[in-house]
């Protein structure tokens, strides 16, 4: 019995000295192929396993048993693998460094953030972090591999210092090519405010994507002498990944008031929404003007456009979930894709620019390749919704039109199929076929901007999106509040007590009679309170104690919160 004990401590020993003497080794250019893949390869060409392998951020992270292993890893550093050249390195040995070495860098980590920290500002300035030289002595940012390393230490430093409270980031001259170095940042700093990337090397649209609706107090941001800077989309595709972004390379791009005023509580569904009692009337006899002569005669449409003016057309082939209500999964874009200037499928900035049509002529062209089409705004209006909004840079107001139109017939103008067939081919389609000309249902996204000139209208931008048909653009909401269990009630009350017999409700808060008969009597004892408390109408305090999660406290938050942004009709008049 104490021989087989001997045994195992024998076995439990050496296991443990062949995981200290392990090797860590790092792999770049792999991202074309899967982790798998690589460490196959390795295992083919270099007689070698690597063991443990993880990915973090663009590097693989593995282990070797021995230095030998290792140097017959890194005879194949170059090597071809998936259209890229391998880049081996031998990283640190984690489990060879000393308790003392490991504490020494973190308190060095920690003394160079808090000297490059602004409590006054609140500001972390990390900027030309590569040429710093106190760094650079260190040996810290001597190589991408060491950079890789070092970004996500300062983060996990930077989380644990609770004295630091950043509101504004300098990330600017620090080489970056993309955000996978500083991917935690937003797990670091999620409050941050103000962010500046400028002068990297960041290259790519879609290179901060991963930060998309992660940052949700970010107001100014900093991307000069990027080459993603010059990109067409440039600007859109910040505003859709910071949904709060007011200031963009020093130009506001958004109001603030009414980015406020949007976030805040509360956020009314409206199926028209016109900015002031103005656009409303305008807005309408346009629209209802505009798709006529659409679906009629569009010839007659062309005096609205100036030499100036803009159209442009975007094909959305993606096919709508099956959960959705009458959703085309088979729809034909045949018609439309020679013309689709969808940027998110385009790489050629040729193309992207051929494809905007400015003034009569060309606007005219694409008109006349769009298949015949009836829309239904007068005789199905739920099928409809519309926003609209002023637009003072250009003295006019934006109109963005959602719903359906049926195609009953073909273009006038048939698009030459023969020389996009290979960009079809990239949309999944291939439109030189007649089953890819189907005509059927679309639905639509529609926005123009609107100049009045000489008691009529100037289309200074038409941008059209069609999609795949999907049913009603806006759909009444119905409301079904969470019943909570009886025997154990979920929303509280302050003071807390258990409601059982019928409440009376405060003169001033008249509810309709199924909305009541729905709420429990715990529900409408916290409306009730609400009602008194804040004095906001039936309507207003439905909506408050809704979106609050049926939770008292919530609402009071939710209402102190936003009380200012809160139109006069809100309250009990």
């Amino acid at each position: 019995m104490n021989n087989f004990h001997n045994v195992n401590n024998i076995a439990s020993f050496a296991q443990q000295q062949n995981s200290q003497n392990r090797i860590k080794i790092s792999v770049r250019n792999w991202q074309n192929a899967t982790m798998q893949d690589l460490l196959n390869f390795v295992s083919r060409n270099a007689r070698v396993t690597l063991m443990d392998a993880t990915i973090e951020g663009p590097l693989i992270i593995a282990y070797v048993m021995n230095k030998d292993m290792a140097s017959n890893v890194m005879k194949w550093n170059g090597a071809n693998f998936a259209g890229n050249k391998l880049k081996f390195e031998i990283m640190d040995n984690n489990n060879s460094s000393n308790s003392n070495g490991t504490g020494g860098t973190i308190e060095f980590l920690r003394q160079f953030i808090l000297n490059r920290y602004d409590p006054n500002s609140k500001m972390l300035n990390l900027g030309g972090l590569v040429s710093d030289p106190i760094l650079i002595q260190k040996g810290m940012f001597h190589n991408l591999s060491t950079q890789s390393r070092m970004f996500p230490a300062m983060m996990k430093v930077a989380s644990k210092e609770p004295n630091l409270i950043v509101e504004s980031i300098n990330l600017a001259d620090n080489k970056l090519k993309d955000i996978n170095v500083i991917a935690s940042l937003p797990q670091t700093f999620p409050h941050l405010k103000n962010l500046c990337l400028a002068n990297n090397q960041i290259n790519r649209l879609n290179a901060l994507e991963s930060w998309k609706n992660k940052f949700k107090d970010l107001r100014e941001l900093l991307m000069t002498n990027n080459p993603i800077a010059n990109a067409n989309s440039y600007r859109n595709e910040m505003l859709r990944i910071f949904p709060k972004l007011t200031i963009l390379d020093n130009t506001m791009v958004r109001d603030s008031t009414k980015l406020d005023s949007i976030f805040n509580f509360p956020i009314k569904l409206q199926q028209f929404y016109f900015e002031n009692d103005q656009l409303g009337p305008t807005s309408t006899e346009f629209v209802t003007n505009f798709l006529n002569f659409w679906d009629t005669d569009r010839s007659q449409l062309l005096n609205l456009y100036t030499p100036q003016s803009q159209f442009s057309l975007s094909a959305n082939t993606s096919v709508p979930s099956s959960t959705i209500k009458d959703a085309d999964q088979n729809a034909s874009f045949g018609y439309y894709i020679p013309h689709s200037r969808n940027i998110s499928k385009m790489s050629s900035e040729k193309a992207i620019e051929q494809r905007l049509a400015t003034g009569q002529e060309q606007i005219n062209t694409i008109f006349n390749s769009l298949p015949k089409s009836k829309h239904s705004l007068q005789t199905d209006p739920l099928g409809y919704s519309m926003e609209t909004i002023a637009y003072p840079q250009v003295n006019g107001f934006l109109v963005i039109l959602h719903g359906y139109f049926e195609e009953i017939d073909k273009p006038n103008v048939i698009p030459n199929t023969n020389k996009s067939n290979s960009r079809g081919k990239r949309y999944g389609n291939s439109h030189s076929s007649s089953s890819n000309n189907r005509l059927g249902k679309k639905s639509f996204d529609r926005t123009w901007v609107i100049v009045p000139m000489n008691n009529s209208f100037v289309v200074a931008s038409d941008e059209l999106t069609v999609r795949s048909y999907t049913s009603n653009s806006w759909s009444q909401p119905v409301v079904t509040p969470v019943v909570p269990p009886v025997a154990a009630p979920a929303v509280p009350i302050a003071p807390a007590a258990m409601v059982t017999g019928p409440v009376t409700l405060a003169p001033t808060l008249q509810l309709p009679p199924d909305v009541q008969q729905r709420l429990t009597p715990i529900q409408l004892e916290l409306l009730n309170k609400l009602h008194l408390q804040t004095k906001l109408n039936a309507e207003y305090s439905y909506m408050l104690a809704e979106q609050s999660g049926w939770n008292y406290d919530n609402a009071l938050k939710a209402f102190q919160a936003s009380v200012q942004n809160l139109p006069r009709n809100a309250f009990i008049q």
